[in-house]
C-alpha cells in the first residue's frame, strides 16, 4: 500500500485529509511538527512515496523542511506536495525553487487533493521503476557511436531512456530524458492535448485513452525516432515525433497559472537539469548530455 506522510499542525485539517486519503486506499502517516517529521522521514525513507507538507508550522516552516528534504539523497524520489493558504506568486515561486513541483492552496476540494496526490504517486513509482531498470542496463550503449532508434510506446521510450542515461555521469537524469520521450508519444504522436491530459488524469483514464488511441488507424503506425550521436565529450540526442508540434516555449518554465494542475512540469524540470532545445514547430527536441569518461 502506498504510504503518504501528511505534515500539518492543523489537527482538524489533518484528520479530514487523512481520512480522505485512507478512503482512497493510501496508508497515511501523520506529523503535526516538522522536527518530528524529520525523524519519521529518516526511519521510513524507503516506504514514503509522497509528503503533503503545510507551509505555516511551528519551529520550522514547511519551506525550510522542504529544503532539508531536497538536500538529502535518500529522499530523492519522494514527491513533495506543498500546501498553503497563501497563493501569491512569490510564495509559489519559492516552493518551486525549493523542489515542490506539486502545489495546493487551502482549502481545496477532495477531487483536487486526490488528483494531485495520484499524480505525485505515479511520478514516484515511475522514478523507482526507471532507477531499477537503470541498474540492470549499465553500459548498454557503450559501443554505440551513431544510430537511430524508433519506438511507439512509453515503456519502449523508458527502455531507451535508461540506456542513454547510463552513458552519462549522472544517470539519475533518466527521469528527465524519459519525460521528453513520453511527451513525444502522448502529446506528439497520439495528439493528447494538455487540457485532455488534465481531465484524463483526474478521471484515472489516461492509460486507457493512450491504449485506445494506439489502436486507431490514424495513430497506430506512428513512431518516435531517436537520433543518437556520441563524441568524446557528449551524447547528442534528437527526439522526433510525427505530431503537428506545439507551443513549447510556455512549457520551458514553471508557469504560475499551471502550478496547481495535476501535470505539466516535465519539460520545465528537464530544461532546468539538461541542455534542451526545441526545433521548428516543436515536434523535435535536441538534448546534449555530458559523456562518462569510461563512455
Amino acid at each position: 500500500m502506498t504510504q503518504i506522510l501528511l505534515i500539518d499542525d492543523d489537527e482538524f485539517y489533518v484528520e479530514i485529509t487523512g481520512q480522505t486519503l485512507r478512503e482512497a486506499g493510501y496508508e497515511v502517516m501523520v506529523s503535526h511538527d516538522p522536527i518530528e517529521a524529520m525523524t519519521l522521514l529518516g526511519k521510513n525513507a524507503s516506504a514514503i512515496a509522497v509528503v503533503v507538507l503545510d507551509w505555516n508550522m511551528p519551529n520550522m516552516s514547511g519551506l525550510e523542511l522542504l529544503k532539508w528534504i531536497r538536500n538529502r539523497p535518500e529522499f530523492e524520489n519522494i514527491q513533495v506536495i506543498m500546501q498553503t493558504s497563501m497563493d501569491s506568486t512569490e510564495h509559489i515561486r519559492q516552493g518551486i525553487d525549493a523542489g515542490a513541483f506539486y502545489y495546493l492552496v487551502k482549502p481545496q476540494t477532495r477531487e483536487v487533493m486526490l488528483s494531485t496526490v495520484q499524480s505525485a504517486v505515479r511520478e514516484h513509482e515511475r522514478a523507482l521503476e526507471l532507477l531499477h531498470k537503470l541498474q540492470e542496463s549499465q553500459h548498454s550503449f557503450r559501443l554505440l557511436e551513431r544510430g537511430v532508434l524508433k519506438y511507439q510506446t512509453i515503456p519502449e521510450g523508458d527502455f531507451i531512456a535508461v540506456r542513454i542515461a547510463n552513458c552519462c555521469p549522472r544517470p539519475q537524469n533518466v527521469m528527465f530524458i524519459s519525460e521528453l520521450l513520453a511527451n513525444a508519444v502522448e502529446h506528439g504522436n497520439l495528439g493528447i492535448t494538455y487540457e485532455e491530459k488534465t481531465a484524463l488524469i483526474e478521471a484515472g483514464l489516461l492509460q486507457q485513452e493512450i491504449d485506445r488511441r494506439m489502436a486507431l488507424p490514424e495513430y497506430r503506425d506512428r513512431y518516435v525516432r531517436v537520433h543518437l550521436e556520441k563524441t568524446n565529450e557528449k551524447v547528442k540526442v534528437l527526439i522526433e515525433d510525427e505530431g503537428k508540434g506545439f507551443d513549447y516555449e510556455k512549457y520551458l518554465f514553471i508557469d504560475n497559472e499551471r502550478i496547481f494542475d495535476n501535470h505539466g512540469r516535465g519539460i520545465a524540470i528537464a530544461a532546468s537539469y539538461l541542455s534542451i532545445k526545441y526545433i521548428g514547430k516543436g515536434n523535435q527536441v535536441q538534448v546534449e548530455l555530458p559523456l562518462k569518461k569510461d563512455g
